[in-house]
């Protein structure tokens, strides 16, 4: 496979060591002698993730023909309402909360099999769409010529600023194969998107490569003992602006922070606080306080045509935060 028809090459370095790469016949090698990290490149998408590269290979050939986790059932009950009912039940009774998720990568190698089908078949889209709105309109009033999004599963948001932004260099990073496998085959079917495996903790790309990074309701799976890396990689690699629609449990609904207490897959971070401890002010910032009317008259009559076994969860899941870095 010839690795220099990759659109994002050029701003790829090593995640390990941050070294430039070099181009091999099936992968991307790190130029660094003391480092020497290689990185396949698996169906057209390089796979930015340190560590041995073979098991990390063999970790995605055999996502692809795993069973949907939430096809499993005890009893004939499906093992993960099994999960969420103890859970729930032990906090509710003890007020005991399981200890939050370290690492998500295997939870979305699996689910991202179906998780694209899953988040149009059953209409989430329909009703996210709003939060997607608020941030196009407010990437209408900057000045910008790159975007990618940290966490782009099978690449919904991409795909929209790419249509709204034509001119724009966009891309998306994703520690899932299978969802970016999705994009890139199913629902993106376009070239010009830059998909690159990898964390969000340590990313595999180079300082300033993209001038706005975005996140949607990824951060908030990240463990805090990671959180701190997540924003530092985002203030390096962002070179104009960083936007994030994330959970932040002090501006959420008193109803929502209870639901939310006791999963293990979602985390409140105070993300204002956490990047003016790192010298960045918001330009804006958000909450369901400003735009909650206006999503409770969006739903109206719109909820009804969402499968979903949990109730949905209103406006404040999300705030979005801009920030801006001083150049």
């Amino acid at each position: 496979m010839n690795t220099s028809g990759l659109a994002q090459e050029k701003i790829l370095v090593c995640p390990a060591c941050r070294s430039r790469l070099v181009s091999g016949p099936e992968h991307l090698s790190c130029t660094n002698a003391d480092c020497g990290q290689n990185y396949n490149i698996i169906d057209g998408i390089p796979v930015m993730l340190p560590g041995d590269s073979d098991k990390i290979k063999c970790e995605i050939l055999s996502s692809k023909g795993e069973t949907n986790m939430f096809e499993r059932k005890f009893c004939g009950i499906p093992i993960f309402k099994i999960d969420f009912v103890i859970k729930k039940m032990l906090y509710q009774l003890f007020r005991l909360k399981m200890p939050k998720l370290n690492d998500q990568r295997g939870y979305w190698l699996n689910r991202g099999n179906v998780y694209c089908k899953e988040f149009i078949d059953k209409g989430y889209e329909n009703l996210e769409i709003f939060f997607q709105n608020l941030v196009i309109d407010e990437l209408r009033k900057l000045e910008f010529s790159s975007i990618f999004e940290a966490g782009c599963g099978f690449g919904w948001n991409i795909k929209r600023f790419k249509k709204e932004f034509p001119a724009a260099r966009v891309g998306g990073l994703d520690f899932s194969h299978t969802q970016l496998l999705n994009g890139k085959e199913s629902y993106l079917r376009d070239s010009r998107f830059e998909l690159t495996e990898g964390d969000a903790t340590r990313m595999p790309f180079e300082d300033g490569a993209y001038d706005v990074g975005f996140s949607l309701g990824v951060f908030m799976n990240i463990n805090p003992k990671r959180i701190g890396s997540a924003i530092d990689e985002m203030i390096r690699v962002c070179k104009k602006y960083i936007i994030h629609l994330e959970y932040d449990e002090n501006h959420a609904s008193t109803e929502l922070r209870e639901r939310r207490a006791f999963k293990t897959n979602i985390v409140s971070h105070d993300y204002k606080k956490m990047y003016e401890e790192k010298g960045l002010k918001a330009k804006l910032f958000m909450t369901a306080k400003d735009f909650g009317e206006s999503y409770d008259q969006f739903i109206k009559d719109r909820s009804s045509g969402v499968k979903r076994w949990e109730t949905w969860e209103g406006p404040s899941k999300y705030i979005l935060i801009i920030l801006e870095k001083q150049t």
